[in-house]
């Protein structure tokens, strides 16, 4: 007589530490893609831990529903790692990589950038040997563009966008608004930006800008404002966390993603599109993977710039249905984290 097959049993879900080395509170794309897996693979059932080196906020305790470690030195990343089979990176940590794989960790690589500064020219620097290490070991990159810098053929898997909460709202935009979001950094462009704003200006004396955003360059972009004339019309924001951006966005007729230097994808231009705002890239990196012909790409030039930030301000667009919910669908949170399940999966079967 025989025996009936033994039931199905589906395997237990990886057990893992994510290590990022920027975190809450600090405020990036770096530190949202990781919140953002850690909380989509935690809602997926998987046991997770979230390490960092980045202190918590003397007057900040946000609960996370996953354990969050904050790391002083070797040791206590040593505990943490030990106490999982499994440690997924976001971007590459040389030494941390290193502690890994000395302690025969399973390891996967995140890449969230080249690993080279805007205007570097040395041919044997750090990030060159990052780009070597990366492989030994499973890598996911954020863009085809950022994959080309690598070895090998990593899996590339874009940055996908909380559409919890960036939406369009009810109320209706006033024309020729534009907003920026990001830190206020050489390489973001935000000198492009203001020049190009301060010539549109010149033409279109009701356009108004929101820069939201802190940095190094605060100061410098306020004082050029001033310089160009144009500071009346320009509010300078500060930084202001996912849910007030997702709010300000949805006021906005339009976004500018007026980056000048490596753009490894930009969850702000899948951002922008999702709050229904025109969004405005420049050919730099992997911004034109992230609006993906639903978004302006221009030459990072003043007078290309101007231009179609005028051509907005006339009301023509790139956004297209029903193709364009179709591109946000594919991007949503859960719909990426599941595409890091499936590839973190496969790589620990091999």
């Amino acid at each position: 007589m025989s025996q009936p097959e033994p039931p199905d049993i589906a395997p237990p879900l990886p057990d893992l530490l994510i290590f990022s080395a920027p975190f809450h509170p600090s405020m990036g794309g770096m530190e949202r893609f990781a919140e953002d897996l850690a909380l989509g693979l935690t809602e997926l059932g998987y046991r997770i831990e979230l390490a960092t080196r980045t202190p918590a906020a003397a007057d900040d305790a946000p609960a996370f529903p996953y354990p969050v470690t904050r790391v002083a030195g070797v040791l206590e990343l040593a505990r943490a790692m030990l106490r999982h089979p499994l440690v997924v990176f976001v971007g590459l940590t040389f030494y941390d990589v290193l502690l890994a794989t000395l302690l025969r960790r399973r390891i996967v690589l995140t890449h969230h950038g080249p690993y080279s500064h805007y205007g570097e020219t040395r041919r044997f620097t750090a990030g060159n040997v990052k780009r070597w290490m990366s492989r030994f070991y499973h890598n996911i990159c954020v863009s085809r563009y950022l994959a080309g810098w690598l070895p090998g053929q990593p899996l590339v898997i874009h940055n996908g966008y909380r559409d919890d909460l960036f939406k369009p709202a009810a109320a209706r935009r006033q024309p020729g608004t534009f907003a920026f979001v990001g830190r206020l950094v050489t390489e973001k462009g935000g000198d492009l930006l203001l020049r190009s704003f301060a010539r549109l200006r010149a033409m279109r004396p009701e356009v108004r800008l929101t820069v939201i955003g802190d940095g190094p360059q605060y100061a410098v972009l306020v004082a050029l404002a001033a310089t160009l004339e144009c500071a009346e019309a320009v509010t300078f924001a500060g930084a202001q966390p996912p849910a007030v951006v997702a709010t300000m966005l949805a006021q906005h007729a339009c976004l500018v993603v007026p980056s000048i230097g490596y753009e490894p994808f930009g969850i702000v231009a899948l951002e922008g599109l999702a709050a229904g705002c025109e969004v405005i890239v420049t050919r730099r990196g992997g911004l034109p993977e992230a609006v993906d012909g639903f978004g302006w790409v221009v030459d990072p030039g003043v007078d290309s710039l101007c231009a179609t930030m005028l051509a907005v301000c006339t009301g023509e667009s790139r956004r297209s249905e029903p193709g364009l919910r179709l591109f946000l669908a594919d991007h949503r949170r859960q719909t990426v984290v599941r595409r890091y399940a499936e590839a973190i999966s496969g790589f620990t079967r091999h």
